[in-house]
């Protein structure tokens, strides 16, 4: 979008502005598009890193997430019921308790630059290494929450008992 609109700019500028205005013009738009630049990349409080960790939060959520519906099955098998809060409780709690590790081995202390350095180094042949492990580490997580929801119901009411429609018996 930026490169829209600073096409643009630059296209109005070429036809509209004296030779000193476009200079100028010039010169603040090559600022701006380093800011830009830093607003997105910078390594520390930039955009992508940003997302990255959300990303890694929700993703990372999803194995101690696996563990929180085993407990809730199990609590569900020996007492009954479980109430709205025990089980938000107990999401919350294993997953919090499981995270901390994780956190801080990434991101505490901008640990994760350390990591930037050591992929600037390598070649390409480790980059589509990382890469896939990235991605199964992603389709794990998501993967083993179904898993961990079908031990739930399993626990809960024993899968001989549920009938799946797509199965058709």
């Amino acid at each position: 979008m930026h490169k829209l609109v600073f096409g643009s700019i630059r296209l109005f500028a070429r036809y509209m502005c004296s030779r000193n205005c476009q200079e100028r013009l010039y010169a603040y738009l090559a600022m701006r598009e380093q800011q830009l630049y830093e607003f997105k990349y910078d390594k520390k409080k930039g955009l992508y890193i940003g997302w990255a960790k959300y990303k890694f939060d929700y993703i990372y959520s999803c194995y101690p997430g696996f563990l929180s519906f085993v407990i809730l099955g199990l609590i569900y098998k020996n007492y009954g019921a479980v109430n709205h809060v025990i089980a938000m409780t107990t999401l919350l709690v294993t997953i919090v308790i499981c995270y901390i590790p994780a956190y801080k081995a990434v991101f505490a202390d901008n640990r994760y630059l350390k990591y930037f350095k050591e992929f600037e180094t390598k070649g390409k042949k480790w980059h589509k290494k990382w890469k896939r492990i990235t991605i199964v580490f992603c389709f794990g997580g998501f993967a083993i929450v179904i898993f961990g929801v079908a031990i739930l119901f399993d626990i809960m009411i024993g899968l001989e008992n549920f009938r799946f429609p797509i199965l058709g018996h």
